[in-house]
C-alpha cells in the first residue's frame, strides 16, 4: 500500500512539472457583487418615478349631503360598453365627440368630477384610455363606479 501512495505522488509531481494537469480556476465573485449592487441602486432610483406616474385611486367615503347640494349639480357619468360610450345616457359617436362634450360640460361646473363605469367585457386598456381622455378634458376628480348586480328574481342558494 505504501508503494501505491508513492506512485500517486510521483504522478502528480510529473504532471505538474510537464504541464499535463489542468489548473483549477477559481470563480471571482467580486464582479457579481458589483453588478448586483448596481442593479439594486438603479431599481431604488427608478421605483419612485414609476410610482408617481401611476393613476392614483382613492376609495370613496360616505358623506352626508343636503338636498340642496344634490339639486345643484348632477355629476357627469360615463358608461363604457363594447358597442359605444355614453355620457349621461347620451350615446357618443366617437372618442373625439366625448372629449369635446366633456370639455364643454366641465367648463360650466364647479365640481369637475366624472364618474366612470364599464361592462365586464370591456378591455382594461379602453377604460384606462377613457380615464386619460377625461383627465385631459379637464376632469379634476375621476371615480370608478361598480355597477350593482340586477335582481333576476331567482333566490340564491343557501
Amino acid at each position: 500500500m505504501n508503494r501505491d501512495v508513492d506512485w500517486r505522488i510521483e504522478m502528480r509531481r510529473g504532471s505538474i512539472e510537464t504541464g499535463g494537469q489542468k489548473e483549477l480556476a477559481e470563480i471571482n465573485v467580486t464582479p457579481l457583487g458589483d453588478v448586483s449592487l448596481t442593479l439594486i441602486i438603479i431599481l431604488m432610483v427608478i421605483s419612485p418615478m414609476i410610482m408617481q406616474s401611476m393613476i392614483k385611486v382613492h376609495s370613496s367615503k360616505a358623506v352626508k349631503s343636503t338636498q340642496a347640494e344634490k339639486a345643484k349639480e348632477k355629476p357627469l357619468f360615463i358608461r363604457i360598453t363594447n358597442e359605444a360610450i355614453y355620457l349621461n345616457t347620451e350615446k357618443m359617436g366617437s372618442e373625439d365627440e366625448l372629449s369635446l362634450r366633456l370639455i364643454k360640460e366641465l367648463e360650466n361646473k364647479r365640481d369637475k368630477s366624472v364618474m366612470i363605469t364599464a361592462d365586464k367585457e370591456v378591455p382594461h386598456g379602453k377604460v384606462v384610455h377613457i380615464l386619460d381622455l377625461s383627465r385631459q378634458s379637464g376632469a379634476a376628480k375621476l371615480s370608478l363606479v361598480k355597477r350593482a348586480k340586477r335582481e333576476t328574481g331567482k333566490k340564491r342558494p343557501g
